[in-house]
């Protein structure tokens, strides 16, 4: 457990660890005060037994002979109210410190759930295609919900618990060691029992609490992802019954957890009150029944009793929850420590590109995927002119997409991608970034306007509508726009579901457009759409052709025609380029990709 907090204390900043150290010095604060609330109850239970120690040699008969009351019974109730004014005090102070652990402890929790969601939109193309978006999802929601609730929050309880029952328990055995060493260890021993039965099984449910969790978030994801297969293969009832069953599962873990740190405290409350009718019998066989003197004692045992026995149900509850929690914990452990490292070393200079000139230099580019020895793209060395077109054609699995995406620097490979002789680093990259359109075959749109698509990313109310409607005018979109009730404030539907495949296409070039993107690439945008649609993105196309850098990818090989240089790629290498005509003429291979096209 030590260890699971050095861990955690290491993922803190330097303002969270400070926060941590005054929420110690607090925690201490609290148990001092509940401390004084329970040693007050002493001297008041005295002074009730015995009213005649007003007159005897003791603080409650100096400060008796202080004041001007000559009523005993109305000194009692003045030292009544002190007591519960020191209890309330006390109480005000507890409920304040747990408060700001509270905060303290859901503070991290979605900083720490920040600071994975910053690094992981952070990560390249390769990482999102190596990980399920459902698996980082439940990372960001659940696992970190759970680090949040189930271990930091309790972890800081826990400690608070700890410096309380230790300030509690020393100032009981200062008070009686016999009693303060018989009575800790009777309750100490028996959590510490009941805990080691049940470690596993906490540790085996939050395992399975976790694997339901993934199982559920990548069935939503599948099910509503692909919501027109589901219906139309009717395969409502798998997708059901497999949620149903990660829902046992779950609701049985979550379940059993709660029970384990919750039961024992009903075996211990009747520990408790054994041990409370025998202390009774000690006492008054020590004192001989004397009610002056038990009232006093017996006073304190059950005020610290009352305080410590919930102490000790937290501390063993919150070391269940914690337990029980671990397997959400080791899920993030890994990325939590990358996120850690990719803040510090993101720490660079940044620097803006010009804008493009001369034009686009791969030099020696190479790149293979993980796992994989094979190069997907092969030592290519080419130029891409400014405000050209160039057609990027090839059979599937030749490499072309690839050759793209680290020209998008959505991966990284080895050579150099040079702007106007600029290498492409980690402080100018996103400076090229800013000036590239990317138009895939599938458009991403949110459920949003139209205005909203086409700027993606921006806030509703900073969207520039002028240049949203330069945008889908050089798209060839205004008319279908016009027609519609809302015009650009027409929502489109989750996905654009409310949009035709070409309209969803033309949005992605308005899109480009909107945000002055100087170089488009156009990934397979029109092979999965009919002829006539096809003509209206190619016409949209060309109308900016010459003022843009355009980058097209292409299986149909008629819609890189007009294309002032097209570049042939076969297993990861260029193997030809030069004008439609020209690769016609001389490349057999593209002769006969042209003629079946």
């Amino acid at each position: 457990m030590f260890s699971l907090g050095k861990e955690i204390f290491g993922l803190m900043s330097d303002g969270q660890k400070r926060r941590f150290y005054w929420l110690q010095g607090l925690m201490v604060f609290m148990a001092v005060s509940e401390l004084v609330g329970i040693a007050s109850i002493a001297p008041f239970m005295a002074l009730i037994g015995n009213p005649s120690i007003l007159y005897g040699d003791n603080v409650l008969a100096a400060i008796y002979g202080l004041t001007d009351i000559n009523d005993e019974q109305l000194f009692i109730i003045y030292v009544g109210l002190g007591v519960l004014l020191t209890l309330l005090l006390s109480s005000l102070i507890s409920m304040y410190t747990t408060w700001k652990l509270s905060l303290f402890s859901t503070k991290i929790g979605t900083e720490i759930a920040s600071d994975l969601y910053v690094y992981y939109l952070n990560q390249n193309w390769l990482f999102h295609s190596e990980n399920n978006s459902a698996d980082l999802t439940k990372k960001i929601v659940n696992e970190t919900d759970r680090m949040t609730m189930q271990i930091i929050m309790p972890f800081m309880l826990l400690n608070s618990r700890l410096v309380f029952g230790f300030i509690i328990s020393l100032s009981l055995f200062l008070y009686d060691p016999v009693v303060a060493v018989v009575g800790l260890l009777v309750f100490l021993l028996a959590y510490i029992a009941l805990f080691k039965n049940v470690r596993k099984s906490l540790n085996a449910n939050g395992q399975a609490i976790s694997e339901s969790y993934s199982t559920r978030y990548r069935l939503i994801n599948e099910a509503l992802g692909g919501i027109k297969d589901v219906i139309l293969l009717e395969r409502q009832k798998i997708f059901i019954e497999r949620f149903d069953e990660t829902g046992r599962t779950l609701a049985h873990g979550l379940g059993t957890n709660n029970a384990i740190s919750l039961v024992p405290r009903y075996a211990v409350e009747l520990l408790a009150f054994g041990s409370m009718i025998a202390l009774v019998l000690v006492l008054l066989n020590d004192y001989e029944g004397d009610l002056g003197k038990i009232l006093p004692a017996l006073s304190v045992y059950v005020l610290a009793g009352l305080k410590l026995l919930p102490a000790f149900q937290q501390i063993y509850g919150n070391l269940a929850q914690i337990k029980g929690a671990l397997p959400a914990y080791y899920e993030i452990k890994t990325d939590l420590a990358l996120a850690k490292e990719w803040r510090a070393s993101s720490d660079f200079s940044v620097s803006e590109l010009p804008s493009l000139q001369s034009g686009i230099t791969l030099k020696n580019i190479s790149f293979s995927y993980p796992n994989n020895n094979s190069l997907a793209v092969r030592n290519v060395n080419t130029f891409i002119p400014a405000k050209q077109a160039i057609g990027v054609v090839g059979a599937s699995g030749s490499g072309k997409s690839t050759l793209v995406d680290i020209i998008l620097t959505l991966i990284s490979a080895k050579g150099e991608i040079l702007v106007d002789g600029v290498p492409i680093n980690d402080g100018n990259k996103a400076s090229w970034r800013k000036k590239i359109g990317f138009v895939p075959q599938s458009i991403f749109l949110t459920e949003g306007s139209i205005a909203e698509n086409v700027a993606f990313g921006v806030r509703s109310k900073e969207i520039d509508r002028n240049k949203v409607k330069v945008a889908l005018d050089l798209a060839h979109l205004t008319d279908t726009v016009d027609k519609l009730e809302s015009g650009v404030d027409t929502l489109v539907g989750e996905r654009g579901v409310k949009l035709s495949g070409g309209q969803r296409q033309r949005i992605g070039i308005a899109r480009a457009l909107y945000h002055d993107a100087e170089v488009i690439v156009f990934d397979e945008a029109t092979s999965a759409l009919d002829g006539i649609t096809e003509k209206l993105i190619m016409d949209a196309i060309n109308d900016f052709s010459g003022n843009k850098t355009i980058i097209m990818i292409a299986h149909r090989l008629k819609t890189v025609k007009k294309c002032d240089q097209i570049l042939f790629v076969d297993k990861g290498s260029i193997v030809d380029q030069g004008t439609y005509d020209d690769l016609y003429s001389r490349n057999q291979q593209f002769r006969k990709m042209a003629d079946h096209s």
